[in-house]
């Protein structure tokens, strides 16, 4: 997969970044290509609807917020990126304080994870390629989890990743 198949693939629901200082200053060049060249699409994935809107805001002066999460607990979310790892950061306020999790260690794996993810749902999932979900959610958790291996193996085993296949496993989602 290439970023041209990515973006094609998103096509309208892409979000271009605006050029801006913090991100040139913060991120890694690639990171920032990908905002300003090929951007991020609005989504929905487990957990709920994830909106980019073309800007930035530094959160504890650690976190890059890039994005936000429409869910139906509608509690305050970040999609982050962590300045000093760039690795990509989900932050979810609750009233007993923030809970921060990893979701990929870049922002490229990231979207590569995002449109594995898209197509496995809409080609394999959606239609019950595997047999009736309810009764195979088993095979459709290792076969998402297989192409998410052949992009990068570690990433898996992240907080996001390693639940949401887990959920998977056992039907929750």
């Amino acid at each position: 997969m290439n970023s041209t198949e990515i973006q094609e693939y998103f096509s309208s629901s892409m979000v271009i970044f605006e050029n801006n200082d913090i991100i040139n200053q913060s991120l890694s060049k690639d990171t920032a290509d990908i905002l300003y060249k090929i951007g991020l699409p609005n989504h929905n994935t487990f957990g709920g609807d994830y909106e980019f809107f073309g800007n930035v805001e530094l959160l504890d002066g650690k976190y890059l917020k890039i994005g936000t999460k429409n869910t139906f607990m509608n509690e305050p979310f970040g999609l982050c990126i962590d300045i000093e790892t760039q690795q990509i950061i989900g932050r979810t306020h609750y009233s007993e304080g923030v809970r921060t999790y990893t979701i990929n260690k870049n922002l490229k794996t990231y979207l590569e994870y995002l449109y594995t993810f898209k197509r496995f749902s809409n080609e394999v999932k959606i239609p019950q390629t595997l047999g009736e979900y309810h009764l195979h959610h088993e095979k459709y958790a290792l076969e998402l989890k297989n192409r998410l291996v052949a992009i990068d193996k570690d990433d898996v085993y992240t907080d996001f990743w390693h639940s949401s296949i887990g959920e998977m496993e056992l039907g929750v989602i």
